[in-house]
């Protein structure tokens, strides 16, 4: 799924950038939105895609593969050990792949710097605090290109480092300009 959903993220931006002087800013506002979230879905993914991978391999310890999963063993006298739900954010998800798998990747870079810039536009479009959506078409295509960018590129790095091979070309060739 995460294929498609970088797929749908780049065209989505396409037609936000292309009809943003044609459409009213409020059509323009729903693709660049629309990007967003399936920018965000697609990293969701691809970490879900992991966590299962690992899952089945039993290649990672199970805290970590608990951890992946939004899981978490909890022990108790009457019931033993047993797994319970915990949610565990999206990046943090992410930064112990990386640590984990591609040590010598730096958390101040630029791609990381944007990838945390576009997870705080997602949050806020999940998690509005404004009645209206005030966010000026250019900002919008700065936003959501840069951060479909940086999250294809951690995509890739994650997947250089943990399968020994990059993602697809036609992947990579959604990277934005």
């Amino acid at each position: 799924m995460f294929e498609e959903y970088l797929q749908d993220a780049y065209e989505f931006l396409a037609i936000g950038s292309s009809t943003s002087a044609k459409l009213s800013e409020k059509e323009a506002r729903r693709y660049y939105r629309g990007a967003v979230f399936c920018a965000s879905g697609a990293i969701e993914a691809f970490v879900n895609y992991l966590a299962d991978s690992f899952a089945k391999a039993g290649s990672l310890s199970e805290h970590e593969i608990c951890f992946l999963n939004d899981r978490v063993l909890v022990f108790s006298m009457e019931k033993g050990l047993q797994e319970k739900a915990k949610y565990h954010p999206l990046d943090q998800k992410i930064k112990l792949l990386l640590r984990r798998f591609a040590s010598n990747f730096d958390f101040q870079s630029p791609t990381w710097n944007k990838f945390k810039e576009f997870k705080t536009l997602r949050d806020g479009l999940v998690h509005p605090r404004q009645a209206e959506d005030e966010t000026s078409l250019k900002e919008y295509d700065q936003k959501v290109r840069s951060g479909l960018a940086a999250v294809i590129e951690i995509m890739n790095q994650l997947s250089k480092d943990v399968f020994r091979k990059p993602l697809r070309k036609k992947l990579l060739d959604l990277i934005p300009e």
